[in-house]
């Protein structure tokens, strides 16, 4: 049995449960929603229900512009989601060389299932290479490395660091080795699809603007518990539906370390800068694939998304990891989208000059809004019984729209999961956020 797979069934097993967890949500977020509009404590005060508590002048009107503003956004996105196309890769002529770089520490045995995936790959012989780079692991990971490098001749080629020095140190070695045209990025607890880096690379070789693509990322263990349930819904909307509306307009902002190509010319350019980028005066060690898009575009090269290019990659499966691993994406967020700002009105930056910045703009100001917004309610004295149920309702009305995306992305029976990962995730990002605003210069939490 894979180390994937769920646990086996039994009398008290969360697959024995599940399926009446996946209703009781759908059941008390529709009671919560219905209730909360019979009665009119949805939004309180912004048009003038009788009886209802009013919030003030300032909260009213923030709610007002954050409600705008995001049925607005929502509005263009749900455009050009219907607009975007993946590259056909049909129309690929020739298959160019690619080396793979694989940084690992500390992955054991998961690391032979990524080599054994990619060597599974339908790219045609003798095209693809591996640079593997053990990063100081403490485990047995070198030995599948070895192992690895013995079932599969001439694939794979290893460098290993005597000590820990970081997943963009990792890339930059691996990268110094590479003599093909394109580069691939792949995680060590990731497993490609077979014909996934054929799919993958096909934007670039058909578009000499693009200068990076990412692929479609889903959860290797989706099914080991709730939470991981619930990130399976989050990396569809993230994929699918958020990256998807940036790839129309050649603008994806975070090109995924977990399965991403680029332009080896394009890199070559900017290699250094990127090993060394400080912010604030401190060396980055993490978010090194959202800081890549940025160079790309600061380059002048679009990024987009490839959907046909399928891969899965293992997530943590405790809330004290899963919460450990969205303030990291928190800080590089924080951090590259102040990057961005400057990039956004690069010179060299080709390609539409308006969708791009207003999609950051928009998601910018709706993350500030939701901050000012929780914390004004908090200082304002409404943070009892009443705001509590406001809250709650208004989380459930945007978890129930996400929850019409994924039925149109991934149809199935787990759409019930993202209404609850709204709920889950709507009061914790705040303090994740705030807490990531915070410690954008620490190095604890590093993407090692």
């Amino acid at each position: 049995m894979s180390r994937f797979s769920p646990p086996a069934s039994s009398a008290f097993s969360w697959d024995r449960w599940e399926p009446l967890f996946r209703l009781a949500v759908m059941a008390s977020g529709a009671l919560i929603l219905g209730w909360s509009l019979l009665t009119g404590r949805l939004f309180p005060g912004l048009w003038g229900q009788a009886g209802a508590q009013p919030a003030g002048v300032f909260l009213r009107l923030l709610l007002g512009a954050t409600t705008t503003i995001f049925l607005a956004a929502i509005v263009w996105r749900t455009i050009f989601w219907f607009r975007y196309r993946p590259a056909d890769s049909a129309l690929v002529s020739e298959w160019p060389a690619l080396t793979i770089l694989l940084p690992a520490y500390n992955e054991g045995a998961a690391v032979f299932a990524t080599v054994a995936a990619i060597a599974a790959s339908d790219y045609p012989a003798g095209l693809l290479k591996i640079i593997a780079v053990d990063d100081g692991s403490l485990d047995d990971t070198h030995a599948h490395l070895l192992r690895a490098k013995g079932c599969y001749p001439g694939l794979l080629e290893i460098i290993r660091f005597a000590n820990n020095r970081g997943k963009r140190h990792a890339l930059y070695e691996a990268f110094r080795g590479v003599q093909t045209p394109f580069v691939v990025t792949v995680d060590s607890d990731t497993e490609v699809a077979p014909d996934a880096i054929r799919e993958l690379v096909a934007p670039l070789v058909l578009d000499p603007d693009a200068g990076a693509a990412t692929g479609r990322i889903r959860i290797l263990n989706s099914r080991a518990n709730l939470f991981t349930r619930m990130l399976d819904v989050n990396f569809a909307m993230a994929f699918d539906f958020t990256r998807a509306i940036e790839s129309t307009f050649a603008s994806v902002f975070c090109t995924s370390g977990a399965f991403s190509v680029y332009r080896s010319a394009a890199l070559l350019r900017v290699a250094d800068d990127w090993r060394d980028q400080k912010f604030l005066g401190r060396p980055c060690s993490y978010g090194e694939d959202r800081s890549l898009a940025n160079f790309m575009l600061r380059l002048g090269y679009g990024t987009v998304f490839q959907r046909s290019a399928v891969a899965r990659t293992r997530v943590p499966e405790r809330l004290g990891q899963i919460l450990k691993m969205l303030t990291r994406w928190a800080r590089s967020n924080i951090r590259e989208s102040i990057v961005f700002a400057s990039v956004m009105f690069h010179a060299n930056r080709r390609g539409n000059r308006f969708w791009p910045v207003l999609e950051f703009v928009s998601t910018s100001v709706l993350v500030f809004l939701h901050l000012v917004w929780f914390y004004a309610l908090l200082a304002s004295g409404l943070a009892g019984g009443e705001f509590l149920l406001r809250a709650v309702a208004s989380t459930v009305l945007f978890g129930f729209l996400y929850m019409l995306y994924f039925i149109r992305i991934e149809g199935g029976r787990e759409f019930p999961y993202a209404l609850a990962f709204t709920l889950f995730c709507s009061p914790l990002m705040v303090g994740i956020f705030t807490v990531a605003g915070l410690t954008l210069t620490t190095r604890s939490w590093s993407t090692r």
